[in-house]
């Protein structure tokens, strides 16, 4: 933990006076017993980390009111507070406003430590919430918001609903001070600029006043986010963006202060309030272009996700946001829940470890509530709507679940950059005040300010997060959807690509099949079209598709349980590999499905598979910048065809059961590959979790993986090369928009030392060159074509 001086007489936690109470504890100073407890429990569960990510992380705890907590323990008023909720795992959403620094978003996320019934937290900055999941038998959620007001952050139950609201309020409130100053400081200082000023020296003075009452809530509300970053910067000793811009405000208002009480005229009044009202601008458009971003990723270029749903004595695909309540859908054996509902069927087997984190198979019954992302495992269930779906927090579901972390070198690289940048801007700084101070010092603040202001490296910190959402969002849009902009710094990093082949280099829809055995009966025929209709490996859905050519669709309540990698079941018939049905298995490299009755084979299936249109052509290209190898779980019935176009150096692997091809991905990234695994996502789920990047092929809007971190149109499989090529340029991308800033900060940086540059031009040009790189950022991206 870092240390405080005790003679300042600030509390260690709070950083309050601690005047009145000398509490000493562990070489530090505290203002109350209830910092100190803070501290001491923060310290017992090694969370002393908390004190070094801000210096004003310590938030002075509330006294506890626990009658005010007890709305948790109430089963029915909890509800609107509450996600999820499945036996003794509960997942809710409190409002906690004192979120506000790193350091909060540490020891919230590292509250695990602090109660072992605390599963996890995950904290969004920007709404001041935190999505917690709790084991209730071993702590109630009246507990915890104890434990969260006694360490600072007491819930606030009330402004729940509002919270997501107040930032841009506040800065459109910000931005409105700052356009009136600035609207009306020009409107006063008019005469001067026509140089008639001196004629009417008492109205001259009068406006001067007039400027700098309404430049007090500018400099106090307005700019006050600045002034407080930069602070928080300087006492930790770390440069960041404000700091230069802190100076600029301040040089601006002192000499403009200074010019007013002299009554030497306005000073530089306009210009400071323009360059807030510019700075403001320049965030808003900032925050606005982000929510842009994330619009189009959450709702137009998600991945596509749809759900069988019953009309009639029929069924139709329907995408989950057309969904209504009362609409009764199926959901088949591995596939996500999209929304609240409730089961129509018997019963159902659910597993919520997508949405709690837990991995725990769960028994459900007829009119049981099943909430949204629980999956579901064994025969295909029937539901009925009870709450439509929003795409966006299965977006949020599919972000959080299995998270990779990893260095990401342009943003790290940028970050760098920046501090060096200031450093040598506030550098500059001097040296021209040390140079102007023999030639002319009254030209000192002027210099000064226009240096700070033009040389603000806000256009360089905007580069990654713009170039990389844009790039995320074309992808998108071109059926290459991926889990967040971090996955494509590591595609970047990947060297080796790894393909299952059934699904994924295969075609799915489109096998040769041959059948031996005896002559089906028309009841085993339906009973074989039933046990496919809602399969999702892709032999099954084959055979489905072969027999929809004679058979027609029935309404039946299906009850097939499909097991992955095995086979589907379906009263005493069972249709998969030779293991499930209980035979020896065959010598033949051919790919076959049994189909059996009470034990006794019925007949078998053989399937010849057909590569997917211009695979040769894609993996020639992939060849160049990737090693490459080959991971089924077939036999090797297609090892020729595989050989006649893949390089001579690709490793094949076949007969391949799911955690050996996990286990091959592990093997790989210990000898140092950055791995990209690619299959359908059927029994890849280990292995595109545990490579550097997975990638699963999406044949039709049904399948959902989330084990994934981007999902491809199979369709598009031909355009891989292509993908990861724009996604490569997207590093030359970045160069360009660095080199910009540099050369435009560089070059306004030469024009305001030599002084011939005025803080209110310099206003002017900081903003357009955080729009320019925006602009060129999109440019860049939004070009390009996947054709």
């Amino acid at each position: 933990m870092t240390s405080q001086e005790t003679s300042e007489l600030i509390c260690f936690h709070c950083h309050e006076p601690a005047a009145n109470e000398l509490i000493r504890y562990d070489d530090h100073l505290f203002c109350c017993n209830a910092c100190k407890q803070v501290y001491q429990l923060l310290s017992t569960h090694a969370l002393g980390e908390y004190y070094n990510q801000d210096v004003n992380a310590g938030i002075r705890p509330n006294n506890i009111a626990k009658e005010a907590f007890s709305v948790l323990d109430d089963l029915e008023l909890r509800k609107k507070y509450i996600e999820f909720e499945e036996g003794n795992t509960v997942k809710l959403t409190l409002h906690l406003p004192q979120i506000h620094c790193a350091s909060c978003i540490y020891l919230l996320e590292h509250l695990h430590r602090l109660h072992e019934g605390i599963i996890r937290v995950t904290v969004h900055f920007p709404k001041k919430t935190a999505t917690i999941t709790v084991n209730t038998e071993l702590i109630k959620l009246s507990e915890l918001a104890i434990l969260l007001t006694k360490i600072g952050y007491e819930p606030n139950f009330k402004a729940i609903d509002k919270s997501s609201s107040t930032f841009d309020k506040r800065l459109l409130f910000q931005l409105g001070i700052a356009g009136f100053a600035f609207g009306s400081i020009m409107l006063w200082s008019f005469p001067e600029y026509l140089g008639i000023d001196q004629t009417y020296s008492g109205i001259r003075n009068f406006s001067s006043y007039l400027s700098f009452a309404v430049s007090i809530p500018v400099l106090l509300f307005s700019a006050q986010d600045y002034f407080k970053s930069a602070i928080a910067g300087i006492r930790i000793r770390s440069l960041n963006l404000d700091i230069p811009i802190a100076i600029g405000i301040l040089a601006l208002y002192i000499r403009s202060c200074v010019a007013i009480f002299s009554q030497e005229g306005p000073g530089y009044m306009d210009s400071f309030a323009a360059f807030i009202f510019f700075l403001l601008i320049g965030k808003w458009f900032q925050g606005k272009t982000y929510q842009w971003l994330s619009f189009e990723r959450d709702f137009r270029s998600y991945f596509p996700v749809a759900v069988i749903k019953k009309k009639g004595d029929d069924t139709s695909l329907c995408p989950i946001d057309e969904l209504q309540i009362g609409d009764q859908i199926f959901i088949r054996n591995e596939e996500i829940i999209p929304c609240d509902c409730i089961l129509l069927s018997d019963k159902a087997t659910v597993d919520y470890s997508f949405v709690s984190g837990e991995a725990d198979w769960i028994e459900k019954k007829e009119g049981d509530f099943l909430y949204a992302g629980g999956k579901n495992f064994g025969e295909t269930i029937q539901l009925v709507v009870s709450k439509t779906t929003e795409r966006s927090s299965l977006t949020q579901l599919w972000n959080d679940h299995h998270t990779k972390r990893t260095e990401l070198a342009f943003q790290t690289r940028q970050d760098r950059i920046s501090k060096y940048f200031i450093a040598v801007v506030l550098g500059l700084a001097l040296i021209s005040s040390a140079v102007w101070f023999w030639i002319d010092p009254t030209q000192i603040p002027e210099i000064v300010t226009a240096i700070l202001i033009v040389a603000c490296p806000c256009a360089l910190a905007l580069s990654v997060p713009f170039v990389y959402g844009n790039m995320l969002r074309v992808l998108g849009k071109n059926g290459f959807y991926l889990r967040n902009t971090a996955i494509i710094e590591r595609i970047q990093q990947c060297n080796y690509l790894v393909f299952d082949k059934t699904g994924t280099l295969t075609e799915q829809d489109h096998k040769q099949i041959q059948y031996e055995g005896r002559t089906l009966t028309e009841f085993e025929n339906l009973a074989l079209y039933q046990m496919t209709k809602h399969a999702v490996h892709p032999y099954a859905k084959a055979i489905h598709e072969m027999l929809s050519v004679s058979l027609t669709d029935s309404h039946s309540n299906t009850k097939a349980i499909e097991i992955p990698g095995k086979g589907i079941s379906l009263g005493h018939f069972k249709l998969g590999s030779a293991a499930f049905i209980g035979l020896k298995d065959s010598q033949s490299d051919e790919s076959q499905v049994y189909f059996a009755a009470e034990g006794k084979l019925l007949g078998t299936f053989t399937f010849q598979s057909k590569l997917r249109t211009q695979l040769k052509e894609l993996i020639q290209l992939l060849a160049t910048n990737y090693q490459l190898a080959v991971v089924s779980g077939d036999k090797p019935k297609d090892l020729a065809l595989l050989r006649s176009i893949f390089p001579t150096e690709t490793s094949f692997h076949f007969e391949q059961r799911p955690l050996q091809k996990k286990e091959f991905i592990q093997d790989l990234q210990a000898k140092g590959n950055y791995v990209l695994m690619i299959g359908d996502g059927l029994n890849d789920a280990g292995a595109l979790n545990e490579a550097f990047v997975g990638i699963a092929l999406s044949e039709d809007l049904v399948r959902f993986t989330p084990a994934s971190d981007a999902i491809l149109k199979a369709d598009n499989l031909k355009k891989l090369g292509n993908y990861f090529k724009f996604i490569r340029d997207g590093k030359n991308f970045l160069r360009i928009c660095f080199a910009f800033s540099l050369c435009y900060n560089l070059t306004g940086i030469g024009f305001a030392v030599t002084g011939q540059l005025t803080p209110f031009v310099a206003t002017i040009l900081m903003p357009l060159s955080s729009i320019t790189v925006v602009s060129l950022a999109t440019f860049l991206t939004i070009r390009k074509k996947f054709d």
